[in-house]
C-alpha cells in the first residue's frame, strides 16, 4: 500500500497541478465568496485522473500482485490528500481575510469560521460519494463522473449558503466571527470531519464492489 501511495503522489499527480492548491490565496480578495476559494481542487482531480487514464494506470496496476481494493483505496487517499491540502492552504488566507481584510464579515457569502470549514468538508463528502462509485463503475471513464460530482458539490454549497442566509437562527450562529458562537460552529466542524471520514469509508466500499466487476 505504501508503494501505491508513493506511485500516486510521484507519478500520477503532475507536479504542476499543485499550483491549483495555492488558489485559495484568492480568499485575500475583498468581498470574495469563500466557497469558491476552496473549490479549485476540481482541476487537480481532473488532470490527475486524465493523466492516469492516458498512461493506462489502472491496467498496469491491475497486473501487479495486489488486490483491487488497494487500487481503490490509493485513489481515495489521493483525492483526500488533494482536498485536505486545499483546506490547509485556505486556513491561513481565511484568517488573514477575516481578521484584517474583512473584520466586519464577508458581504459575499459565509465568513471563514469553524462552521465554514465543516460545511466544506461535508460538500467534499458529497462530491466523493458521487464521483468515486461512478468512476469505478468503469475504472477509466472520468468525464461524466466528474461532472456529476461537480454538480452535486455546487448544489450542496449553494444550499448551505441559501439556508444559512434565510434562517435567522443559523445566520446568527453559523455565520459571522463572534466568539460567543464559536461553540456552535465548532460542533459543525466536528460533524464535518466525522461525515468526511464516514463518506470516504462508504465510497471506498461501494467503489471496491464496482471495480471488482470491471474487466480491464
Amino acid at each position: 500500500m505504501k508503494n501505491l501511495l508513493y506511485k500516486e503522489l510521484k507519478l500520477v499527480i503532475p507536479p504542476a497541478t499543485y499550483l491549483f492548491a495555492l488558489l485559495p490565496a484568492l480568499l485575500l480578495i475583498p468581498a470574495y465568496p469563500y466557497f469558491v476559494g476552496v473549490s479549485y481542487f476540481f482541476f487537480i482531480i481532473q488532470i490527475t485522473f486524465a493523466t492516469a487514464r492516458a498512461n493506462k494506470d489502472h491496467e498496469f496496476t491491475s497486473m501487479l500482485p495486489i488486490p483491487r481494493r488497494q487500487i481503490v483505496l490509493a485513489k481515495h487517499l489521493n483525492v483526500a490528500f488533494v482536498e485536505l491540502l486545499t483546506i490547509l492552504v485556505a486556513i491561513p488566507f481565511a484568517l488573514i481575510s477575516s481578521l484584517i481584510i474583512n473584520p466586519n464579515g464577508n458581504i459575499v457569502g459565509m465568513d471563514a469560521n469553524f462552521a465554514f470549514f465543516g460545511l466544506t468538508l461535508i460538500a467534499y463528502s458529497v462530491f466523493n460519494l458521487a464521483f468515486f462509485p461512478a468512476y469505478f463503475k468503469t475504472g477509466y471513464k472520468m468525464g461524466v463522473p466528474l461532472l456529476i460530482g461537480i454538480a452535486v458539490y455546487l448544489i450542496t454549497i449553494c444550499f448551505f449558503e441559501l439556508v444559512i442566509n434565510l434562517v435567522p437562527a443559523l445566520k446568527s450562529t453559523l455565520d459571522g466571527l463572534n466568539p460567543q458562537t464559536f461553540i456552535y460552529q465548532f460542533i459543525v466542524l466536528v460533524a464535518g470531519i466525522v461525515i468526511y471520514v464516514g463518506s470516504m469509508f462508504v465510497s471506498y466500499k461501494i467503489s471496491t464492489k464496482k471495480f471488482e466487476k470491471v474487466s480491464l
